[in-house]
């Protein structure tokens, strides 16, 4: 059965030290080679996505390359704030679902696996402040609504959820699909947000990052993009920590 390494990690488009963020977020993706990643808070307007994956592209020598496939938000926040997913399996379809619902979407690629299989991954990006817990469950009916409808391969939905453990959205994402890392820890991250990129938002630290899993095994599960600068302990690749897992696909 094919083993799929999946990923999610939100970019904090191109603010908080973004020139001095690149490289460390190179090196560490290049160590990670995410079969598929999604992104969060893609910078459009610096075609961020396309030079992201230009430049992991020529790192790669012949390895397996990474297409990358965008989806803006409608409204002000378009520019700054796209999701794009990352993959180097083979895309048979790619969709979106507009929330309607403070600017959010979510996006879906088909993969094509080995041996025939295929892997449905889900990218999304719930909506902020924190108290806004009413909003983020109405997006996530939305999605799981969307899921379900077009059911038909093992599914991965991983993204930025905004929220904390023991909100009512993630109780209602676990009623149907298994949280990657608490599946293999028995518990969610300490943390994925902030780092020290973040210099301006109070709001309390926590584990607002996942992947949910659903018809496949999940083998393994891990912070990711979670290495400072060894020359600077204020620096990481992102405000926000990633999260991956490696997952069997039937």
């Amino acid at each position: 059965m094919p083993v799929v390494t999946v990923a999610t990690l939100n970019l904090f488009h191109n603010i908080g030290r973004w020139e001095e963020r690149l490289p460390l977020l190179l090196d560490q993706f290049i160590e990670l080679r995410p079969d598929v990643i999604g992104l969060q808070e893609v910078n459009l307007a610096t075609d961020q996505g396309m030079l992201l994956a230009g430049l992991i592209n020529e790192r790669l020598a012949g390895d397996r390359l990474y297409d990358i496939y965008h989806m803006a938000r409608p409204g002000k926040s378009a520019h700054v704030q796209a999701q794009a997913v990352m993959s180097r399996l083979p895309a048979e379809a790619h969709e979106g679902l507009d929330y309607l619902l403070y600017e959010g979407v979510a996006q879906r690629l088909r993969l094509r696996l080995d041996g025939g299989a295929h892997l449905d991954f889900y990218n999304t990006h719930l909506h902020y402040p924190p108290d806004a817990r009413e909003a983020r469950v109405a997006q996530a009916e939305r999605l799981l609504a969307w899921a379900e409808a077009s059911r038909g391969a093992p599914t991965v939905i991983a993204g930025d959820f905004n929220a904390y453990p023991g909100e009512p959205v993630l109780a209602l994402m676990k009623g149907r699909f298994q949280s990657a890392h608490e599946a293999v820890h028995g518990r969610e991250p300490e943390k994925t947000w902030p780092t020290p990129v973040n210099t301006w938002d109070p709001s309390p630290p926590g584990c607002l990052d996942y992947i949910f899993v659903d018809g496949a095994r999940v083998l393994d599960a891990a912070l990711a993009f979670d290495r400072a600068s060894p020359q600077d302990p204020t620096l990481f690749p992102s405000d926000h920590l990633g999260v991956t897992a490696r997952i069997e696909v039937p």
